[in-house]
Formats: C-alpha cells, structure tokens, sequence
C-alpha cells in the first residue's frame, strides 16, 4: 500500500505541475506571443505599404521609359527611311550633274 500511496502523491505532484506549467504557458501566450504577432502584422503591413508607394512610381516611370524607347525606336525608322530617300535623291542629281557636265565639256570641245 505504501507504493501505492507514493505512486498517487507522485501522480498529484505531477498533475499539479503540469496544470501550473499549462497555465503559465497560457498567460504567456496571451500577454507576450500574442502582442508580439499583433505587433508584427502591423509592422508588416506598413512595410508593404511603404514599399508599394516606393515601387508604384518607380513602375510608371519604367512604363515611360520603354513607350520613350518604343517612340525613339520608329522615329529612328522613320529617319532611316528619309535618309535613304535623300541618298537616293542626291545620288541621282550628282549623276545629272555629271551628265551635264561631260555634255557641257563635249559641247565646248565641238565650239572650239
């Protein structure tokens, strides 16, 4: 009986810690964890915010960067193509020229 009696006061002992502990951990979790993830969300969320208003103008002005470049892009075609107009264009009067030069030494040549 004696064991018995022991084994019943160990299990009391035991019972009576382990509902000391959970209460302890339960006052723990409700005053301390509990603000802290409150505190975190919180923080978490300014930080997004913060984040949100340093990236929006950051991507419009991305946006506006490549419709510049996309701009730039076909006016440079369009540039290529006057430039090849005008090179077509010269180069065909500087063969007039040429043709009206070598006319105008043959005329002169008969004249002399």
């Amino acid at each position: 009986m004696e064991w018995l009696k022991y084994i019943t006061e160990t299990a009391t002992i035991i019972s009576g810690i382990i509902i000391i502990g959970s209460a302890l951990i339960w006052i723990y979790k409700k005053l301390v964890s509990d603000p802290d993830k409150k505190i975190a969300e919180i923080i978490q969320r300014e930080n997004s915010e913060a984040l949100k208003q340093t990236v929006e103008p950051l991507t419009k002005s991305i946006e506006l960067l490549n419709s510049n470049l996309a701009e730039s892009a076909r006016d440079r075609l369009q540039l290529n193509e006057k430039m090849n107009k005008h090179n077509t264009f010269l180069y065909n009067h500087e063969t007039r020229i040429s043709v009206l030069e070598d006319w105008k030494k043959e005329r002169k040549q008969h004249e002399d």
